[in-house]
């Protein structure tokens, strides 16, 4: 049992453990960053598939984007959090929000280095997400309003993700083709697919003064909702997929995109548990990279 007099790597490996696993997120940017830069490369005409080594740096960055963008969470959140969630590290005081400070301080000046690394088009791109992580922070200024309004919550963050793929479109190193937004709009689509399924529960599974969207909406429009966005970001997906792939590359790529697809919808269905439509969204959102991905290496 971890507590505050802990030696200070385990308690930040059971916080990283507890709210941000390494495993999950890693898999999560490898998919995200790799398909973004195969996409971009293979739209663009590139000589060569993959990138200059170098390009690869922005891997790191955005997983440290995550991170910080989980920090800046703990700390908007943690008074409700302490409440809803007492078991929690941060809320025992394991960990402290100035700990959590000064290593999402760190992640964000490896941001900055890594980025200049790659080029002064990732570090302008960098430089336009970290600004929109800091109005994430403060809520765009109306925090108390949109904390009443869920959905338009998540949709006025989704836009974070737009911005990371354009970040590895400028990792890629090559020009900006305007088919690329069909990738922006498949990972938005489909990240706004995810978000909303972590957050739909049954009745029996709702925590009291936390709010979901099936407690806002209700289970069967939750539902409902979650399976019309998924639908939207499989269609961009696929056509993605189209523009880009050839051969086994086009083939696999439309499977796997279908594969999620129907994955998200029968877990959405009305009477499903948490876990299960937690699980539906989460393998559509990474058939639908790791499609669009292969298909731009074929």
């Amino acid at each position: 049992m971890l507590d505050p007099d802990s030696p200070l790597s385990s308690r930040i490996l059971g916080y990283l453990s507890e709210r941000f696993p390494p495993g999950p997120y890693t898999v999560l940017v490898v998919l995200f960053f790799g398909s973004a830069v195969l996409v971009a490369r293979d739209l663009a005409a590139a000589p060569a598939a993959l990138p200059e080594p170098v390009a690869w740096l922005g891997a790191p960055v955005v997983w440290l984007v995550f991170f910080h963008l989980r920090v800046f969470d703990e700390h908007k959140d943690h008074t409700q959090d302490a409440v809803a969630h007492p078991e929690r590290l941060l809320s025992r005081g394991v960990v402290s929000l100035g700990l959590l400070a000064r290593l999402g301080a760190a992640a964000v000046l490896f941001q900055i280095a890594g980025s200049a690394v790659v080029g002064w088009t990732a570090l302008a791109a960098w430089a336009a997400t970290f600004a929109f992580t800091v109005a994430m922070r403060a809520e765009f200024g109306v925090g108390a309003w949109l904390n009443k309004h869920l959905l338009i919550y998540a949709v006025t963050h989704n836009p974070v993700v737009g911005l990371l793929a354009v970040y590895g479109w400028a990792c890629a190193g090559v020009p900006f083709v305007p088919a690329f937004g069909w990738y922006i709009a498949a990972v938005s689509l489909g990240s706004l697919s995810f978000e909303l399924g972590r957050k739909i529960n049954l009745p029996d599974e709702e925590t009291a003064g936390v709010d979901s969207y099936s407690s806002v909406l209700g289970r069967g429009r939750a539902g409902v909702m979650l399976t019309v966005i998924s639908v939207a970001a499989a269609a961009c997906s696929a056509v993605c997929v189209w523009l880009v792939g050839a051969g086994w590359g086009l083939g696999v790529g439309l499977v796997l995109v279908l594969v999620g697809l129907v994955a998200v919808a029968a877990m959405a269905r009305d009477g499903q548990p948490a876990k299960r439509v937690e699980l539906g969204s989460s393998v559509a959102l990474l058939a639908s990279m790791l499609g669009m991905g292969l298909a731009a290496l074929s």
